[in-house]
């Protein structure tokens, strides 16, 4: 997408994150990116301004801050959240239309109650459509709303079902293997060894393949720098909290290094576990899957 094409929603913060606003639209425009937002908070009954903004543009940028807002007296709920529930629901209809919520400074300074929840949900409901970004900077920021907007042809891959799909760096594949001989004695197992430097796109096919499997496995023992970032990264692509389908992130507890390199989120089973239990577990997850569904 050009993008003298491109054009964003840039949702009104609370007052304490105006600042960054402001050099982020100067940024965005800056760029050649147009530019549809609040100067101050509309009147209650001038809503519909909101849905007209959202209908003109192809992203939405959301800022959290320290403080939740002011909450409105017609919905007991803050400008802030209201343009993300409008923006959500847009993404809900659109599948072309994606959301940015950006936390730069992490959470570590919310003494707001509201907000931390706020920020709670947002990361914890995480789809497709959404972009959970902490850099710092904002131009970083825009580079990646460039990248995520741009419309480009996915790869349809010949895929199967499959009962457990699981997933390794080339740098474990003598354990993986070790993993998948004793697993495949009861269960059926696909696997895939992502190979680096590879032209293939791994990430759409794991992607593809998740959503046709009933559980999907990333395995790491030398490999959690690879591992953890590919697992969020293919969460997110196939629907985050939303996912059909659960991706168990498991590590071996040795090296000891990986120990807490877990991620937390909805549909992310992580686990560290000695090596020798590793097939046990994934039996027990799977075996967990297919009770619920039978």
């Amino acid at each position: 997408m050009p993008n003298e094409q491109l054009s964003v929603f840039l949702a009104i913060p609370p007052d304490n994150s105006q600042l960054l606003k402001d050099n982020l639209e100067l940024v965005l425009l800056r760029a050649g990116i147009g530019v549809k937002t609040f100067y101050q908070a509309p009147a209650e009954s001038e809503s519909g301004n909101l849905d007209r903004m959202l209908s003109e543009t192809q992203c939405s940028v959301h800022i959290l801050g320290e403080n939740y807002g002011e909450v409105l007296s017609n919905t007991n709920l803050s400008f802030q959240e209201t343009q993300y529930i409008k923006a959500k629901q847009k993404a809900a209809t659109d599948p072309d239309f994606r959301l940015f919520i950006w936390n730069p400074a992490g959470n570590s300074s919310v003494s707001d109650t509201r907000q931390a929840e706020f920020i709670n949900e947002l990361s914890n409901n995480i789809t497709s459509n959404t972009i959970f970004s902490t850099v710092s900077s904002p131009i970083q920021l825009v580079e990646d709303i460039r990248q995520y907007t741009q419309k480009r042809e996915k790869p349809v891959f010949d895929l199967s079902d499959s009962d457990i799909f699981l997933v390794f760096n080339e740098l474990d594949e003598s354990e993986a293997g070790e993993v998948i001989d004793m697993l495949s004695d009861i269960v059926p197992v696909d696997k895939m060894s992502i190979v680096q430097d590879s032209d293939m796109d791994y990430s759409e096919y794991c992607s593809q393949q998740f959503g046709k499997s009933k559980l999907a496995v990333v395995y790491f023992k030398y490999s959690a720098d690879w591992a953890l970032p590919f697992a969020q990264e293919i969460w997110k692509k196939v629907g985050g909290a939303a996912a059909h389908t659960p991706i168990l992130l498991i590590g071996d507890e040795d090296p000891d290094t990986n120990i807490g390199k877990k991620v937390k989120a909805p549909k992310i089973i992580s686990l560290i576990v000695a090596g020798e239990l590793i097939p046990l577990e994934i039996k027990v997850q799977y075996d967990k899957i297919v009770e619920a569904f039978s």
